[in-house]
């Protein structure tokens, strides 16, 4: 292993899983950089073997897109509140570990917008989302060569591993992430529409959002790009093939801990 991107933002470099986990790669002559997140993520790392985050999962989004931008591994660490998408620093044993990489591979899909640029994925969710308070959304949606138009606030463009994100915060289903699928979840939507549609891993979604509205599409609530429609614009939703390394326990994500926590 030659060398460490440490991402995080500055209210975690101070926590107990951060300073430990600097103990840990300094007691094994590892190398390590320190990448702060808290005003860019459009960050290609170009000298390092791996990337581990420090944070909650807002975080471990981030530094899944910096792993994507870079092609490098991501291992996410949890600090603070219980997180889906991070790991306990005590689940992981760094020093017989970290030098041979030998660690539980998990390689997730990705959904991408595949006629915009592919720096922009999105590892739970892109959503589709009014500006205007008072508005509603006009949208055509095509699944399957099947054409439905929809009247409502947004839609939400899901994968599994999103499953219990947003989309489950607007009524859709909870999907296990080891079932490669692309959700579409209506936020309350005004016409007669389905709760969600869940469609297979090859599959294509194409959204037409008709010409004269606001509104704007977010990736994993971490980037956000406005839009004012003078034509009609179209998009292209689809599970990318290519893969993110992604190290650690993300499979469930920890599925019984979320039903645990809303069923009690």
């Amino acid at each position: 292993m030659k060398k460490i991107s440490i991402v995080t933002s500055t209210k975690y470099l101070k926590s107990k899983q951060y300073g430990a986990l600097i103990k840990i790669l300094q007691s094994n002559n590892i190398e390590y950089e320190i990448v702060n997140i808290d005003k860019n993520t459009n960050i290609k790392l170009t000298n390092s073997n791996l990337i581990i985050s420090v944070g909650g999962d807002g975080t471990a989004l981030r530094a899944m897109k910096i792993a994507w931008l870079s092609n490098l591994p991501v291992l996410n660490i949890g600090s603070g509140r219980i997180g889906y998408l991070v790991n306990s620093l005590n689940d992981i044993d760094f020093n017989n570990t970290l030098k041979d990489k030998n660690f539980d591979n998990n390689k997730k899909r990705t959904p991408i917008i595949q006629n915009q640029d592919e720096n922009l994925p999105a590892f739970n969710e892109i959503v589709i989302i009014k500006n205007s308070p008072t508005r509603i959304l006009d949208i055509e949606l095509e699944v399957y060569d099947q054409k439905v138009k929809l009247r409502a606030d947004g839609v939400i463009i899901s994968t599994s591993l999103g499953s219990t994100a947003y989309n489950y915060s607007a009524g859709g289903p909870i999907v296990q992430t080891s079932i490669e699928s692309i959700i579409l979840t209506p936020i309350s939507p005004f016409t007669k529409f389905p709760r969600s549609i869940v469609v297979d891993s090859e599959s294509k979604l194409n959204i037409t959002i008709p010409k004269k509205q606001h509104y704007s599409i977010q990736f994993d609530g971490v980037e956000e790009y406005l839009s004012d429609t003078k034509t009609d614009e179209k998009y292209l939703y689809t599970l990318s093939s290519r893969n993110l390394e992604v190290l650690g326990e993300l499979d469930i994500p920890k599925l019984d801990l979320f039903l645990n926590q809303i069923l009690r």
